[in-house]
């Protein structure tokens, strides 16, 4: 039996069949059940990015007459009144407008360059058919991201093999709830957690220029990890915080050499009206886990304050000031220790800027918590060595019961406290941030 839960052929087993299944699941609960609409999917988020990509195509490569044009309108689509009346249904009658204002909270609101990246994916005729790809890229960056980061710790610390597992099999389970999520809305927060794992690799090598580079690509996606450069700005990095700024104005710009200043200049200011619209619409959504959401609308409760205050503005304020006050402790140990080489430290400083990021911005939603992996596999790296486990132990518990099991499909019990969700999410993170420092202070004794 530990044989088998040792091997990374039965591993990579578990986890494909436990992908198929979700995959076919997920991909039929979001596909519509009215007549005529069944090759579309409902409510899905993935069908915002492909029809972003569509919509981009017209807009950016109007021109079938250029190169682009032609590979752009190349695309294999059915041509018969029935598509283009559910094409109709789905993207609006302006096929050119990538941020279309009119849905005030289903409506695209990154940045142009990942409209981009879905061009591919928009050319398929039907999106429940690209979600499938999209699905399998999922998949694959998952298991990308478990394998690179088992690999990356095991070259670093040369863990026995029974840790190894015990790791790779913890960071897995601690991130399924969060992963079928992503699965069932067609998020793209895997690759987000797999381009952690790619920046966590640079920042243990040294590499700041690479490590910039990979923040400024994950700010494009997720904006709210931005709140992660003020730490190494503080902490030194000059060089990460310089190549995570050029590099984020590069991405922004980059779409211009393919469809000129003028208008990428038009989407940029499209996506901050997007940007601003979706901030009003969902930033008070009870399904915001973030602790900043909850303390703001605690304060928003109250009646004298509620009308001289701006959600928005009071939640930023408060994203800051929480932000920076857990920094104070981190930056006070990193230089107390005076340990900048250390590699364990670089993982516990990486697996914190996360959770941080995680509990206090602004807007937080719960298939963004799949980047635990990372806190989670670091966690159990360090309780492979630490002498007293039982508190540590007994937080880990705290952490799995609020944060993979509370409000998901299997329990249907998702508490609310006066008009607010419980934020059972982020309270357990908290207890997995006390069994990662705390195991993580063990191995300096």
């Amino acid at each position: 039996m530990k044989k088998i839960f040792t091997s990374i052929l039965f591993f990579i087993l578990v986890f494909t069949i436990i992908s198929a299944i979700a995959d076919v699941y997920y991909r039929h609960r979001v596909t519509p059940k009215e007549p005529g609409k069944q090759n579309w999917t409902g409510q899905c988020d993935f069908r915002v990015y492909w029809t972003a990509g569509y919509k981009l195509i017209n807009y950016a490569f109007s021109d079938p007459g250029t190169l682009a044009g032609r590979l752009a309108f190349g695309i294999i689509r059915p041509n018969d009144a029935e598509y283009e009346k559910e094409l109709e249904y789905y993207i609006g009658h302006d096929r050119t407008r990538v941020y279309d204002m009119s849905e005030p909270r289903y409506h695209y609101r990154y940045s142009p360059l990942a409209a981009f990246f879905m061009i591919p994916f928009s050319m398929i005729a039907y999106p429940i058919h690209a979600l499938t790809v999209w699905l399998i890229m999922l998949n694959i960056s998952l298991l990308a991201a478990l394998l690179l980061l088992i690999r990356q710790i095991h070259s670093d610390f040369h863990i026995s093999r029974d840790v190894r597992y015990m790791i790779l099999w913890s960071a897995f389970i601690v991130s399924l709830r969060f992963y079928l999520l992503n699965i069932d809305l067609g998020q793209f927060d895997v690759f987000i957690a797999l381009f952690f794992v790619l920046f966590l690799m640079a920042y243990i090598r040294g590499r700041e220029i690479v490590c910039g580079i990979i923040l400024a690509l994950i700010a494009q996606f997720k904006p709210q990890f931005i709140l992660i450069l003020p730490y190494f700005l503080l902490s030194g990095k000059k060089k990460l915080v310089l190549s995570a700024l050029l590099s984020f104005t590069a991405f922004l710009f980059a779409p211009a050499a393919l469809i000129g200043f003028e208008k990428t200049a038009s989407l940029l200011k499209d996506c901050k009206e997007a940007l601003s619209l979706s901030i009003q619409s969902q930033i008070l959504d009870p399904k915001n886990q973030s602790i900043t959401y909850f303390v703001g609308k605690s304060i928003l409760g109250i009646s004298a304050l509620k009308a001289s205050i701006r959600a928005d503005r009071l939640f930023y304020a408060l994203s800051a000031i929480l932000t920076m006050s857990a920094y104070i402790p981190l930056l006070l140990l990193k230089r107390s220790l005076k340990r900048e080489e250390d590699k364990k430290f670089k993982y516990l400083e990486i697996a914190l800027l996360i959770i941080i990021t995680l509990l206090f911005s602004p807007q937080v939603w719960i298939a963004q918590f799949i980047c635990i992996i990372i806190p989670a596999g670091i966690t159990a790296l360090f309780l492979s060595t630490s002498r007293k486990k039982g508190y540590i132990y007994a937080a880990l518990a705290g952490f799995f019961v609020l944060s993979v099991i509370v409000g998901t499909d299997l329990t249907k019990f998702t508490p609310a406290i006066k008009n607010m969700r419980f934020i059972n999410i982020s309270i357990g993170v908290l207890f997995l941030t006390y069994a990662l420092v705390e195991s993580y202070k063990q191995q300096e004794q």
